[in-house]
């Protein structure tokens, strides 16, 4: 069984709009955005279940992740 990824926001862009893709278990998180073409330094935080998770855990099968964009802006 394959795993998801949900990005969120403009990430959707790096998977032409689609509001999830199929990945393959077994990687990290982090190898899977190269494969995606997804710049791992735009994704603030990988969330399983609400919990938080780090770029370099290894994606299990039946595991839906979901992908917060870095916010930019603010006061200059």
């Amino acid at each position: 069984m394959p795993a998801q990824i949900r990005p969120v926001g403009s990430l959707k862009t790096y998977i032409a709009g689609q509001a999830e893709v199929t990945v393959e278990a077994g990687r990290t998180v982090r190898e899977t955005l190269a494969a995606l073409g997804i710049p791992s330094e735009l994704v603030a935080g990988v969330f399983l279940n609400d919990i938080l998770l780090s770029k370099d855990y290894s994606i299990q099968e039946g595991d839906i992740l979901k992908l917060i964009a870095v916010i930019g802006g603010g006061m200059r």
